[in-house]
């Protein structure tokens, strides 16, 4: 009688920005061996929360080596990701396992505990980033024993090697699903465009198959490796164009949204921590204690060199303190909390959003941006969540039954979200560390660079880059939502642009500095959704578009409830009676400080004109 032995494979899974068990490639095995067993990691990497150089360069510095400092994790970011972390624990925990953590360079870490606790593999999700995709790469190389990159940094030798395994869980369409060569992509993206018969030449999805030929602990097996490939040279032909590579992603017959996993079972958690050095089992000590937020906030305090060139300590004082003070539940599960929250907005208030809005906290935003960045979602729930509940509608249509929402369209936006955030992603992934230069990437041919001027940070722009960064631009949108950042961690999609707007396009400073100031700010900070949606405002991307937001016209328009949201934020308003001192203040108060810009700047021709005919811009008089 033949007899099948299914060996157990043990793994250790870095977790980065996937922060969740449900919906996790990286808890399931290929061949779904229930005896398989996952040990769960979390490193704080101290270079995150210090100063470290931007590659922004100031007018006053000489060499690329006095780059202008700011941090890779933001107060209010390390806020959310902390409640994350500690919330995976708790899950794990239920599921007899443990989450351990790390303090230190992943580098050294990671080998030294797949020796400890003697694992068959490492496995990871890629993560955008400069810093993080060389992090990856040298990482591979070392547990697998390639190339010249197989120490430390401190010139010892890692002392282990495995297999690797690694994934892309960020994006709505895995990057293995997305088209192999140029042509394919083009003729996707632009179908009815005429173009000559060509031989299509793949482009390889995945790197070749790399062997360990030996793991360093006596073993001589070895073990093929799973790699899921984002370096540059797989998305050639990608479309430079958002809307061109919406099109091919909506094309599901070559971008197929994989379906959901379950939770991952029980018995294929790890228990047994007792390999751990200098440790018992289940000693918690052993398992790493998670850094408070006042801890990994130190560093921003402490730095002796103002960030950016030119942030003062307040700013910095008030942003760290804003975050320490934001109410924290510590005990609440923040993965069942992010799905709870996808279902309730898609169920009851997306059709109905009202997302263009100045203040969207009535229930006009999803707010899933902070979920997506930390990875307690994935975007293929949101994708799922929104199909199912576009199935229950024309199921209703049919049976006449009558329901909020009644359109199944009216959600779609959803899904379009979804896959402007790929864009940004794997945009991201294709130009690699150009992302982060002034001028990322050449234009396309059918739409031709526009000449654009960015100023350096200088002695004679400082003050200007520092009034916008604090708030103090005299503007009263701007104001308002840098007040609203510094405080929260988070403004509306309209806001960030009006802001942006007032710094790429009127100061004409370099964009970069609004994106770091970004990074260092926001709540639910994504590097490839922050700097792609920069670039694509300023317009250095792929799509060369003007946009540039006249502030006082777009709070009339978009702050419509009298002016409330400017009110809330800007102190010196709030009890401002009427609605046109609201929007232009410098006409009514003289106290009032001079705007950073010429006001007439802030007005579309269409609201000047109506200015100068009535007096007025809005049609409101009195709050």
């Amino acid at each position: 009688k033949e007899i099948n032995i299914m060996m157990t494979r043990t793994r250790l899974l870095w977790h980065r920005r996937d922060l969740r068990i449900h919906d996790n490639e990286l808890y399931h095995y290929a061949d779904g061996g229930a005896s398989h067993k996952i040990y769960s990691l979390f490193i704080f990497d101290p270079t995150d929360y210090s100063p470290r150089p931007t590659g922004i360069v100031s007018d006053d510095n000489i060499s690329s080596s006095q780059s202008l400092r700011s941090v890779t994790h933001g107060p209010h970011f390390t806020r959310r990701l902390l409640d994350a972390v500690e919330s995976l624990r708790r899950n794990l925990l239920s599921l007899g396992g443990n989450l351990i953590i790390r303090r230190g360079d992943p580098l050294q870490i990671i080998p030294s505990l797949a020796r400890q606790l003697q694992v068959e593999e490492v496995a990871w999700s890629e993560v955008p980033g400069y810093y993080e995709f060389y992090q990856s790469e040298r990482l591979k190389k070392s547990l697998l024993g390639l190339g010249d990159d197989n120490d430390d940094g401190g010139g010892h030798n890692y002392p282990y090697r495995c297999n690797v395994h690694t994934t892309c869980s960020l994006t709505l369409v895995h990057p293995n699903d997305l088209p192999r060569d140029q042509i394919t992509w083009q003729r996707l993206a632009r179908p009815k465009e005429k173009r000559k018969k060509r031989k299509s030449k793949a482009n390889p999805d995945t790197d070749p198959p790399i062997q360990a030929t030996t793991n360093d602990n006596g073993n001589n097996n070895s073990y093929s490796t799973a790699i899921t490939n984002i370096s540059p040279s797989r998305f050639v032909g990608m479309p430079t164009i958002m809307g061109d590579f919406r099109r091919v992603a909506r094309t599901t017959s070559s971008a197929p949204i994989r379906e959901l996993l379950d939770e991952p079972q029980p018995q294929c958690i790890a228990r047994d921590f007792s390999r751990l050095e200098n440790s018992s089992n289940n000693n918690e000590n052993s398992m790493g204690e998670i850094p408070s937020l006042e801890e990994l906030s130190q560093p921003l305090l402490d730095s002796t060199l103002p960030l950016l060139g030119c942030l003062p300590e307040e700013l910095i004082r008030k942003l760290v303190k804003s975050a320490n003070e934001m109410p924290r539940d510590k005990d609440v599960d923040v993965e069942e909390q992010s799905i709870r929250q996808l279902r309730n907005f898609v169920q009851n208030h997306a059709a109905s959003a009202n997302r263009s809005l100045c203040d969207v906290s009535n229930n006009d935003s999803s707010k899933l941006s902070i979920p997506l960045a930390v990875g307690t979602l994935s975007p293929q729930q949101v994708y799922h969540c929104v199909k199912q509940q576009q199935k229950k509608l024309d199921e209703s249509q049919d049976e006449n039954i009558s329901t909020t929402a009644n359109n199944p369209s009216d959600l779609n936006w959803l899904i379009s979200h979804m896959e402007m955030r790929d864009f940004f992603l794997f945009d991201s992934f294709r130009h690699g560390p150009s992302a982060y230069r002034l001028h990322p990437t050449s234009q396309p041919a059918h739409k031709p660079n526009l000449p654009r001027q960015w100023l350096p940070l200088s002695s004679e722009n400082r003050d200007q880059f520092s009034r916008w960064a604090c708030g103090h631009t005299n503007l009263p949108l701007v104001d308002a939502g840098m007040n609203e950042l510094l405080t929260t961690g988070y403004v509306s999609n309209r806001v960030r642009q009006n802001v942006a707007s007032v710094l790429a396009k009127d100061l004409k400073l370099d964009w970069r500095l609004g994106a770091e100031f970004y990074q260092l700010c926001l709540e639910d900070h994504c590097v490839a959704a922050n700097f792609g949606n920069w670039i694509y405002f300023s317009g250095v991307g792929g799509d060369p578009k003007s946009r540039h937001f006249r502030t006082v016209s777009q709070a009339a328009r978009y702050d419509p409830d009298n002016g409330s949201y400017v009110r809330n934020w800007v102190s010196g308003l709030r009890y401002c009676d009427d609605v046109e001192a609201v929007l232009r203040p410098w006409d009514f108060r003289e106290d009032w400080g001079v705007p950073i810009v010429p006001p007439e700047t802030q007005l579309t021709w269409q609201d000047r004109e109506k200015l100068e005919k009535t007096g007025r811009v809005s049609d409101l008089r009195t709050c």
